[in-house]
């Protein structure tokens, strides 16, 4: 196994998936049966619910992870800390219930991607299975030992990884947005190295993560949101200018 963490073993994330709305701009996604949805840089549908929460928990997995193992079958399997892995996700001890539901939709959903540097559509998950590792860490809470977790990858997330251009940054400072759009529009502009001049409009950064069907009193809703975490965004190296234009600190991660 290759060892090291953050980041050493494995990117955060890869470019398409903020691009081809994977996830969907909610903290609270809905179940999806399959629709299509296409941007210009590719197209993806999902089987099950993917949102916000979810790209929490699989890039706090990836940015974690200690090791990496590359299985004969070609499929790929990552060491976790638990326990590292709920502080990334929040401050106040992120609770296994919720972590667990998380992964079990990250491991049901299906998801197709279509894209130029794939020569056929890839379908399959993100997350095979979740099992007990028999290495262990000290666990301070009971003077006993835990165990890590080995992290099997799915076939999709495995071709983005391996043909997809990687993304390195801490998901801590996103994971702990309260709005899931800011949290869309972030991991959008973060597979950007640079702004458009005079930054982009927020609407456009609204339609490029949430597609045409957002209009009228939702749009205003997640516009209103986004701004309200102008301070937070701000911390991250994103900021707003006047008439809503956003724009990215250069190196900002």
């Amino acid at each position: 196994m290759a060892t090291g963490s953050g980041n050493k073993v494995a990117p955060t994330s890869t470019v398409l998936q903020a691009r081809v709305m994977l996830y969907q701009p909610s903290k609270i996604p809905v179940f999806q049966q399959g629709e299509w949805f296409k941007t210009s840089f590719g197209e993806c549908r999902v089987s099950g619910r993917l949102g916000q929460r979810h790209a929490d928990v699989m890039e706090g997995m990836l940015f974690v992870a200690e090791a990496k193992r590359e299985e004969r079958d070609g499929g790929v399997e990552i060491l976790v800390d638990k326990a590292r892995l709920r502080r990334t996700l929040s401050d106040s001890n992120f609770s296994y219930d919720q972590l667990e539901k998380l992964i079990e939709e990250l491991r049901s959903a299906t998801v197709t991607i279509k894209a130029p540097q794939f020569d056929s559509p890839i379908i399959g998950g993100l997350i095979d299975h979740v099992v007990p590792s028999p290495m262990t860490r000290p666990n301070p809470l009971n003077g006993g030992e835990r165990h890590l977790w080995r992290v099997r990858l799915g076939v999709v997330l495995v071709m983005l990884l391996e043909h997809d251009l990687s993304l390195h940054y801490s998901p801590m400072p996103i994971a702990r947005l309260r709005f899931g759009i800011t949290k869309a529009i972030v991991r959008h502009i973060f597979t950007h190295k640079h702004s458009p001049v005079n930054g982009w409009h927020l609407d456009t950064l609204i339609h490029a993560v949430c597609g045409n069907a957002l209009v009228g009193e939702k749009r205003r809703k997640y516009r209103s949101w986004f701004l309200s975490e102008s301070a937070d965004l701000a911390e991250i190296g994103i900021e707003i200018m006047p008439g809503n234009r956003v724009v990215r600190a250069t190196g900002a991660r």
